[in-house]
């Protein structure tokens, strides 16, 4: 069943509650589907956001996003949407992207309720990873007008791939990154402890930019620079802030992070698309101290 986004049950903390600060965030959360790609036949293509088991599953990541980067900060929107399951990414890239059409156009309209009911011509932010990065890739494409275009500081795009094509094709709606401060631009990045531990699903990309230094060169950020990662910590009941935890280099339109435990995100059932010392799963925690402050500055608020 197409989700109706004038239901309150398929956004994270219904957005009238969300008003209060000058500029706003529209986030849209990764795979939450755990089971292994290896797990043929059993597993159906979306998930169904009807049930709640599902919706508290992404509202786990949702509550993190808003913890971290939005509170105090930003008004925060996220929309549930039908995405793909793991299944999906053992299809070949054409029947993905067929299969992605449902989930793109759930984000879209999504989106476009945000803007039309709760945005009130408000600057804001795109953020998102993985899957979600996909979603508001094919947004920034074909689902805003130009004016909406206008209105955004950046799209935070993180954990996917934005190819030579993507450019091609599109260089008045996909600009990467050159520095800290260009606004109406796309931050995208995956990392890995080396080269060689690069995912096979994301391989194509050719858009990187360094989060410690935000250079686009291979110019290594020492770890003095890392401002800090921000994890849960269970004794304290709080989210901890753990600064100077890796150097980061770009290597081949990857982060590469030396000092980082390869064996900090692995997971033996998918190593296949991320292999050991891939860091997919760790993206937006890794550096998520350097990217808030980031994001305040790009949208001119006091740091």
């Amino acid at each position: 069943m197409t989700p109706k986004y004038s239901n309150e049950k398929y956004w994270f903390d219904f957005a009238s509650q969300n008003i209060g600060q000058p500029i706003d965030i529209f986030y849209v959360y990764p795979t939450i589907n755990s089971e292994p790609l290896s797990n043929r036949g059993s597993v159906p293509s979306y998930t169904d956001i009807k049930r709640a088991e599902v919706r508290n599953a992404a509202r786990k990541n949702q509550s993190y996003i808003k913890s971290v980067y939005a509170d105090g900060d930003f008004n925060f929107y996220a929309p549930y949407y039908r995405q793909m399951t793991t299944k999906v990414f053992e299809m070949s890239h054409t029947e993905r992207n067929e299969r992605a059409k449902l989930s793109v156009s759930d984000v879209r309209r999504a989106f476009q309720y945000y803007m039309r009911e709760f945005n009130n011509g408000r600057p804001y932010i795109l953020l998102s990873h993985s899957q979600g990065s996909q979603m508001l890739l094919e947004l920034l494409k074909h689902g805003m007008t130009d004016k909406q275009f206008s209105q955004m500081i950046a799209a935070y795009l993180i954990g996917f791939e934005i190819t030579e094509k993507d450019l091609q094709k599109f260089p008045q709606r996909i600009i990467p990154a050159q520095g800290e401060l260009d606004k109406g631009v796309v931050i995208s990045f995956n990392s890995a402890t080396s080269v060689q531990a690069k995912s096979p699903l994301l391989a194509n990309t050719v858009v990187c930019i360094n989060p410690l230094n935000w250079k686009t060169d291979e110019t290594l950020a020492p770890a003095s620079m890392h401002k800090g990662i921000i994890r849960y910590d269970k004794k304290a009941q709080g989210y901890k802030t753990t600064p100077e935890f890796t150097s980061v280099q770009i290597q081949d339109h990857l982060l590469v992070c030396k000092e980082v435990d390869p064996t900090i995100c692995y997971n033996e059932k998918i190593k296949e698309p991320f292999p050991l010392g891939n860091l997919h799963f760790a993206d937006t925690w890794l550096y998520a101290a350097n990217l808030k402050e980031n994001m305040r500055k790009r949208s001119g608020l006091n740091v």
